[in-house]
């Protein structure tokens, strides 16, 4: 007698086997078992994935880093996120954040975004992607000074990995394109300034918060 033990978190399902020497029967008792063994694998997977359901509500801190192409600047920020999950695969995705100016008047810059994010909770880990869109606003005194329009529309696209620690909690990783469309803005840091137009520009988070 063969015994195979399939176990999650919720279930432990057992399946016996009688095994019959004829050898007529011998291919269809192998195919029978992969068939289960496929079916209880699946139905397992099934299990796990529906007890990482999400929480309705997401609130965190996040830190960013974002290099600024052409204004040639690396500003490290602090800021909130919000997410509201309208259905478990889909959520509203918020974030305000600021990067300070230093006391030579780099950076200073504020960005609020908002947009959508979609993906996957499981029980420990989520995967998502985030398509997000809003304004960027430069305050620094070194801005103030050389670029002649201080706010620009933004579009943020991003892959996004979050860790459970437990049902309430999580820390997140993220990594996104962050779009600034400057248009004719000029930045006068140089002898013949041309428009800025759009730029591309890389940017990483790290989060943590509370899930209810």
């Amino acid at each position: 007698m063969t015994v195979m033990v399939i176990q999650n978190h919720t279930c432990r399902l057992s399946f016996h086997f009688i095994a019959i020497a004829k050898p007529s029967i011998t291919t269809n008792a192998s195919r029978l078992r992969l068939v289960t063994v496929i079916a209880a694998a699946l139905f397992a997977m099934l299990s796990i994935s529906t007890s990482g359901k999400a929480q309705t509500y997401e609130v965190g801190i996040q830190f960013s880093g974002m290099h600024l192409h052409k204004i040639d600047e690396g500003p490290f920020g602090i800021g909130a996120r919000f997410h509201y999950n309208v259905t478990p695969l889909a959520a509203v995705d918020t974030e305000l954040m600021h990067y300070p100016e230093n006391p030579s008047g780099n950076f200073g810059e504020t960005s609020a975004l908002i947009g959508i994010r979609a993906g996957k909770h499981f029980t420990r880990f989520g995967v998502f992607g985030t398509a997000r869109s809003g304004f960027i606003y430069f305050g620094g005194d070194y801005f103030r000074q050389r670029l002649d329009q201080k706010t620009h529309f933004m579009l943020d696209a991003s892959g996004m990995l979050e860790y459970y620690p437990n049902r309430h909690t999580f820390v997140r990783i993220e990594f996104s394109d962050a779009v600034i469309y400057y248009g004719s803005a000029r930045l006068f840091n140089r002898a013949n300034p041309d428009p800025l137009g759009t730029v591309h520009n890389f940017k990483s988070g790290l989060g943590i918060g509370v899930r209810f």
